[in-house]
């Protein structure tokens, strides 16, 4: 009988032991929850703080496995100044990127030293630069442009290999190249780069006559030439000598080319001018443009969402109109 009296104590102990572990687990789990409701907070700021530096993040272009495509990542820059954040971002373009199926476009050759004046960047490159094969040139470029086009202070970029400028089999130099002359692909996927010279058409310094300019563009042969022209116009000139003709906002809708008519739909942006530029000269920057085209004689010009005709300062224009070139108003060289 003492056995089980001792056996019975023995029970009650463990019995009150128990109790008093689920009342400290209860004492433990609420000290928990307001030890959560104080961390909540500070994860919500937390959380905001991180949306800040997203919202100020810029990309960065890399060259994809096969070497034939660009690869933008979000960055986070520390510095405030523009010098220090282009110091950033070329010291991103040389290293290599966490994922490994990404490569740096500075490779294979350095950077020696950088300045910026007036919006432009001037980068010096080592002259292993010139060993680049022709593809793998064109995406480093491209790549780097792009990058350091990012930040708001900066709108061109000028390359030099030992001192001097790069020059094309057409003639083309390394300086003042901006973003919207390098057309890129984000994917992995396989792009077809080519190189092509167009004939844009920008306003001359009056704004009441166009001025013919020459440009050469990297881009998709996936994308259709007419869309890159159009979106170059917008885009606006990138020299000292013609002007922009048709507002930064406004959205190409669609374009399509039937029969040697090119059709553009454009956004309602497109009926607000740039200052101090004549109407005619804004339509038949377009229009020009895309009849240099080999595969376009007339442009039909829609406004979208807008009924027929609409008008542009005293032009009318009307979708049902087929415009054509118009040599009249361009800049007589001499």
């Amino acid at each position: 009988m003492r056995c089980d009296t001792t056996l019975q104590r023995t029970l009650r102990k463990r019995a009150a032991a128990g109790r008093f572990s689920k009342q400290a687990g209860r004492c433990i789990a609420v000290m928990a929850s307001m030890f959560m409701a104080f961390l909540i907070p500070l994860t919500v700021l937390s959380g905001c703080a991180a949306a800040s530096q997203d919202d100020a993040s810029v990309r960065v272009f890399y060259l994809n496995a096969e070497n034939n495509a660009l690869v933008p990542q979000k960055k986070t820059l520390r510095a405030e100044s523009v010098y220090g954040q282009t110091q950033e971002l070329l010291d991103y373009l040389a290293d290599v990127p966490a994922d490994e199926f990404l490569h740096p476009p500075i490779s294979g050759f350095e950077k020696r030293d950088f300045s910026i004046e007036k919006n432009t960047v001037t980068l010096e490159f080592s002259g292993e630069y010139r060993e680049l094969d022709s593809i793998r040139e064109k995406l480093t470029r491209a790549a780097i442009v792009n990058t350091l086009c990012e930040l708001e202070d900066i709108r061109r970029v000028t390359i030099r290999v030992n001192g001097a400028l790069l020059v094309d089999d057409h003639g083309n130099k390394s300086e003042n190249m901006t973003a919207d002359q390098f057309i890129y692909n984000s994917g992995r996927e396989m792009l077809n780069f080519e190189r092509t010279e167009m004939h844009l058409y920008f306003a001359s310094r009056d704004g009441k006559e166009l001025v013919q300019t020459y440009r050469a563009v990297v881009f998709n042969s996936n994308i259709p030439m007419e869309r890159l022209v159009v979106e170059q116009i917008i885009a606006g000139p990138n020299s000292d000598f013609s002007f922009k003709t048709v507002n930064e906002n406004t959205k190409l809708v669609n374009i399509l080319t039937r029969d040697n008519i090119c059709t553009v739909t454009l956004d309602k942006a497109f009926l607000t001018i740039p200052e101090n530029v004549d109407p005619e000269v804004t339509v038949y920057s377009i229009v020009n443009s895309l009849t240099d085209l080999p595969a376009i004689r007339q442009v039909q010009i829609i406004i979208d969402g807008e009924d027929n005709p609409v008008t542009i300062g005293d032009f009318t224009l009307d979708s049902e109109t087929l415009l054509q070139r118009n040599e009249e108003i361009i800049q007589n060289k001499e």
